[in-house]
């Protein structure tokens, strides 16, 4: 009987409200695939090492005792050694593919630190591929200092407490975005942006933030014909600079007429405590090396306005596992909203109130905002960014497979493409 997975399309990262309840599956069901997933990988190596026995001697291929040993222990990392392409042939195994794709609703996630319970195998997967092939599937592996020999993650139990110190990056809920989440949250603005619309948007994901309103200032120089004659709406997702991997958004109105200065200049950024955010003084600098004016003009910078959101939780008192390292999902949905009210609501993206556009821009963030200016559970939200993570390697993964399948098409074939639906 022909084996079918289907592979979920995503269109966006955003959570309907529907999926607002505790993520994940009972223990016994995740345990339970979990066995089958290390004995279907088994199973693979095992053919794997009969195959490479019969054209490259092997100490492990006689005594069975040994073999499985092999097994059991080394036989992946040789493989991921050996094979140039090991996740994706990996992938290319139906009971395999179909676990490491499964939906959040099939993972089990543990204690409050909401910690996937991941088998042997899948977690020594997510790190070879990482550090051997750079296939980095976002958020579910840990680095090379926190594995043991054959790829495991490293245990807190079995590490002395003076050789080990807790920090965000042992938690799957508290690691920093990778270049791979990164990239997908882009193509997901840069989609909803390809919308027809009376306001030219651009979506902008290159560098630091300084680099972005680089880019920015470029492009405007280079706009011809009719769209040279209408103001351009620019919105950046990017990390503030080298020494500062926070992420913020920002929103810049050019007039292709006048390149080098800004109609309108906001940044959004996810700790906003009270008063002067923390970087404001930093993000003006950067706007007036980019935009400088004459010496007798107003600088470019005396236009910034704050257009952040109180959404990110600061760390002072926090517990590790529960720190938020979220500002990635957080300012993709701020853009994503503006994105929305440059297609709907030009004029209020152009002339609107700070006030009205922050207002406004809230009431589209549905995963983050109970209505306007009034934000969702700190408990709800960090569940929501959860599912985000998950979905996110979900993403890459499917990513990897139809790459795969794009470029030698499976025989037999076994996916069906299909919208993502959880």
């Amino acid at each position: 009987m022909e084996e079918i997975i289907r592979v979920p399309l995503s269109h966006g990262d955003s959570i309907v409200s529907s999926n607002f309840g505790q993520p994940g599956c009972a223990k016994d069901q995740a345990v339970s695939a979990n066995l089958a997933f290390d004995n279907a990988v088994k199973h693979f190596l095992h053919e794997w090492v009969d195959h490479r026995a019969a054209t490259v001697p092997s100490d492990h291929s006689g005594d069975d005792h040994t073999l499985d040993e092999f097994i059991e222990h080394g036989a992946l990392r040789s493989f991921f050694k050996h094979t140039e392409d090991a996740l994706e042939q990996l992938l290319e195994q139906p009971d395999i593919a179909r676990h490491l794709l499964r939906p959040v609703s099939e993972v089990y996630f543990q204690c409050d630190a909401y910690e996937p319970l991941f088998s042997k195998f899948e977690q020594r997967i997510y790190n070879l591929a990482a550090q051997r092939e750079h296939r980095e599937v976002s958020f579910r592996y840990c680095s090379i200092s926190r594995q043991g020999p054959h790829a495991d993650m490293i245990r807190f139990a079995d590490v002395d407490p003076d050789q080990w110190r807790e920090d965000i990056g042992v938690y799957f809920g508290t690691r920093r975005s990778d270049e791979t989440a990164l990239t997908l949250l882009a193509r997901q603005l840069r989609r909803q942006a390809g919308t027809p619309a009376s306001l030219p948007i651009h979506v902008i994901t290159e560098g630091y933030m300084e680099d972005s309103m680089r880019v920015v200032k470029k492009i405007t120089e280079h706009i011809q014909g009719e769209d040279a004659f209408i103001p351009h709406c620019f919105v950046i997702q990017r990390r503030h600079a080298a020494d500062d991997r926070h992420l913020g958004a920002a929103l810049l109105i050019m007039h292709p007429m006048q390149p080098d200065k800004p109609q309108r200049i906001i940044f959004c950024d996810t700790l906003n405590p009270s008063g002067i955010p923390p970087w404001w003084h930093s993000f003006k600098r950067k706007v007036d090396a980019v935009f400088p004016q004459p010496e007798d003009a107003t600088p470019a910078s005396a236009m910034l306005e704050d257009g952040g959101v109180k959404l990110q939780r600061l760390h002072d008192g926090v517990p590790v596992r529960h720190q938020d390292i979220d500002c990635a999902f957080y300012t993709a949905s701020i853009v994503r909203a503006l994105i929305q009210l440059a297609q709907s609501e030009p004029e209020l993206i152009l002339t609107g109130t700070i006030g009205e556009l922050v207002s406004q821009m809230t009431a589209l963030m549905p995963e983050y905002y109970e209505r306007e200016n009034q934000p969702r559970d700190p408990e709800l939200v960090r569940r929501v960014n959860v599912i985000r993570r998950w979905k996110s390697g979900q993403e890459a993964l499917t990513n990897i497979l139809l790459s795969r399948i794009a470029e030698s098409p499976l025989h037999p074939p076994y996916v069906e493409e299909t919208m993502a639906t959880r």
